[in-house]
């Protein structure tokens, strides 16, 4: 039976807990702001570093290729520093690549904020939900995951029209000054206020699991009981197909698409492709409370997200499906909100490994997810400039509707192969399921 002194400190953690997520989730909003941005000023980079498409797509992978490098750095940091320096860390690396690239007076310039801001960014998720899984119940993990992402994503929408508007007023490179020292800030505020577990801040423990201390060799033996388990790869496939092919036109295509194929300016198209996020901000708690607490599953909401998702390229490939103007901005929404299916990926891998590892599986996460994100972003760039006809306006090349069409073809294929995946992750029933004969 709980004592009353250990029953109030529990109390006050229950109180405090989500006071604790501030400071990541301002870093969590960064982060996706940086994922994203380089849709808005993709003409602006083009024309500044005289660039192709393809160029272009190997300057916006770069991001996501530090993430996958870093996939399995990221988790040990996590599991050996700490959260809590690492999302200052963090914040410091994006707050200085933001300003580089600012300043960049070339492309190699560029690519190498990109990187940094790539290598800041690589860890803020995982130090986010190693902190929520110090602080909430295991039951209430999806429900904080799909709060991380309505996080980022308003992160996304700030980096649509909102950042158009500042590119407007006051330029791309200055923007990108402005948001690297804010970055910089926010990671300095990490180091000050966040607190890795309750005990560290005088609390109650909320999990019934205290992860050990974890030291490097640890670190690298929990690595392969992730990678080798068979039930951590059709998460990690359904959850890749849907994130590459999203963020290939949220924060590449999308808005090039809607300028030279349905004709509207960069602040319009910026604001239907901000619709995408909007979705998102929508659909990724809601789906964490259907897993939960409605359902107490993971398979079913995962399959039935992920197929509608993958029907939602079908307008953008197929001529005849082509949507009207009005209904640009209630697609986007729509498909936003679809793709929220794969906020479910870390609690289903999590939960299908060693409970004491949580910074390892999650960090694992990022491996495969994000290497997906890279190849797909410079193969859309590829088949692009394949099908590109010659025409350029003002330094920017403009790529016909059947251009854009075989390069979402390519998303599709990967979304349908998502929904595949979907169809074989295990079954959890949100609780812990692994044992080491099963991993």
């Amino acid at each position: 039976m709980t004592d009353a002194p250990e029953a109030a400190r529990l109390a006050r953690t229950l109180r405090v807990r989500w006071l604790i997520l501030i400071v990541p989730s301002a870093m969590y909003f960064f982060s996706y702001f940086h994922r994203v941005s380089t849709t808005v000023v993709a003409g602006d980079l083009m024309r500044a570093f005289s660039i192709t498409a393809s160029s272009l797509a190997t300057l916006s992978a770069v991001y996501p290729w530090v993430f996958v490098v870093m996939a399995l750095v990221a988790g040990s940091l996590v599991e050996t520093l700490g959260p809590r320096w690492t999302l200052a860390a963090g914040g410091a690396a994006m707050g200085l690549g933001a300003v580089i690239f600012g300043f960049a007076p070339g492309f190699g310039v560029a690519v190498l904020g990109r990187l940094l801001v790539g290598l800041g960014a690589s860890v803020i998720l995982i130090s986010f939900l190693s902190l929520a899984a110090a602080w909430f119940r295991p039951n209430e993990f999806g429900m904080i995951v799909g709060l991380s992402q309505t996080v980022g994503n308003v992160g996304g929408l700030v980096a649509s029209s909102p950042l158009a508007l500042l590119v407007e007023a006051i330029g791309w490179r200055s923007s990108f000054l402005v948001i690297g020292a804010v970055t910089f800030l926010v990671g300095a505020a990490a180091a000050l206020f966040v607190k890795d577990r309750p005990e560290a801040a005088g609390l109650a423990s909320v999990n019934p699991i205290e992860p050990g201390r974890t030291t490097f060799a640890d670190v690298l033996r929990g690595i392969p009981d992730v990678a080798l388990n068979p039930r951590t790869w059709p998460p990690l496939i359904a959850a890749g197909g849907i994130f590459a092919s999203l963020i290939a036109f949220q924060g590449l295509w999308g808005v090039p698409y809607f300028t030279q194929v349905y004709g509207l300016s960069r602040l319009e198209a910026a604001a239907v492709t901000s619709w995408l996020a909007i979705g998102i901000v929508v659909g990724a708690p809601v789906v964490g409370r259907i897993s939960d607490r409605w359902l107490v599953a993971r398979r079913l909401p995962m399959v039935v997200f992920t197929a509608i998702y993958a029907l939602c390229w079908l307008p953008l490939v197929v001529p005849d499906l082509k949507l009207p103007v009005t209904l640009l901005a209630p697609f986007c929404l729509f498909m936003g909100f679809m793709s929220c299916g794969l906020v479910l990926v870390w609690s289903c891998v999590r939960e299908v490994n060693n409970p004491e590892r949580v910074g390892i599986a999650i960090g694992f996460c990022n491996l495969p997810i994000f290497l997906g994100f890279a190849v797909l972003q410079w193969l859309t760039g590829l088949v692009l400039d394949a099908n590109w006809t010659g025409l350029a306006i003002a330094g920017v090349r403009i790529y016909p509707p059947a251009a854009y069409r075989s390069a979402f073809a390519v998303c599709l294929a990967v979304a349908v192969a998502a929904a595949v995946a979907a169809v074989f992750v295990t079954e959890t029933r949100c609780r812990n399921v692994w044992t080491a004969r099963a991993a």
